[in-house]
């Protein structure tokens, strides 16, 4: 499980840290009556109540005053410096490794070597020469870690901006393929529209009087339009309740047997559903192919002109 703390956070959780330790170190100094001590850990305690209430009001620079002040207090507040060696000096650049940058790990190490080095008149434990380069291991070990950390930060920071792009991309190719989509359905109706139109104009219907549907064909028949000719007048003879279709084939071009059958098959069609039948404009030719190709169309009264159709319904009603 990862855990993902802040700048904020890391100086609150710091503060605390010195603050519970002050108290405890000021406790155990007070029983030991060692005094000094005592007076170290509250003053290290008041100024990290004092930066921490800064920090909190927006003073970002708390950070770097709370490194420097734990330099002057480790150096100054600690005892013995010239017999007994204690890893204290270690506490500024761990401090400056969570809440600054690498440079300041560097500079409060140096600092804090060389304010030792003050007091102590430049002899003791602290400047044994083993002693500085343990102490210096462990400043690089520190440095390494951060690098690491950060090298590691950019990376999950590049992978996030990264599945982030392609989040984003994702989404917009999502909302390219909608807008495509809909654009798509949009031709798709407006095709089915035009097909409708066409297939409207090619198997025109008009009522001509109070029951009467006028249907001319013109130009050439095949066995799509044949099948669309036939739908057509069925349905628009059932829907508008017609008793009588004129179907007018004077623009016809050719009539072969296919032609002929379609509208024999069209006009036994529209007589099951109660309808009549008057086929106009058979011209010499249609008329001599329909008789050398056998197809009689006796079923299906014959008129030379719309008109003339008309007249024959106008005399019969």
């Amino acid at each position: 499980m990862s855990i993902t703390i802040t700048q904020r956070q890391s100086f609150i959780a710091i503060c605390a840290l010195i603050g519970a330790g002050a108290l405890i170190y000021g406790a155990l100094s007070a029983f030991a009556g060692e005094w000094t001590r005592v007076i170290v850990s509250l003053i290290s305690l008041l100024i990290t109540a004092l930066l921490l209430a800064a920090y909190l009001r927006g003073w970002e620079q708390a950070r770097h005053v709370l490194v420097i002040v734990f330099v002057l207090l480790i150096v100054v507040g600690s005892v013995d410096v010239e017999t007994v060696y204690r890893p204290n000096l270690l506490v500024p650049p761990a401090l400056a490794l969570v809440l600054l940058s690498p440079p300041w790990v560097i500079g409060t190490a140096i600092t804090s070597v060389l304010l030792m080095g003050v007091r102590t008149g430049w002899s003791g434990p602290y400047l044994d020469v083993l002693n500085l380069l343990v102490y210096a291991v462990v400043v690089g070990l520190m440095l390494l870690a951060r690098a690491i950390l950060s090298t590691i930060a950019r990376q999950a920071e590049a992978a996030r901006q990264q599945a982030e792009e392609a989040r984003v991309q994702a989404e917009s190719l999502v909302e390219s393929l909608a807008e495509a989509n809909a654009a798509q359905q949009t031709q798709l109706e407006e095709q089915r529209r035009l097909l409708a139109l066409v297939a409207t104009l090619e198997t025109p219907a008009i009522a001509l009087a109070d029951g009467v549907l006028f249907a001319p064909i013109v130009g050439h028949v095949d066995s799509r339009r044949a099948s669309a000719l036939m739908q057509r007048l069925l349905e628009a003879a059932h829907s508008e309740r017609v008793h009588h279709v004129i179907i007018d084939i004077s623009g016809v071009t050719t009539v072969d047997s296919m032609v002929a059958k379609a509208i024999v098959d069209t006009a036994q069609a529209l007589k099951l559903l109660g309808c009549d039948v008057t086929l106009s404009g058979i011209s010499s030719k249609v008329a001599l192919t329909l008789t050398q190709q056998g197809i009689a169309i006796s079923d299906v009264a014959t008129v030379r002109s719309p008109q003339e159709a008309l007249q024959r319904i106008s005399a019969g009603g």
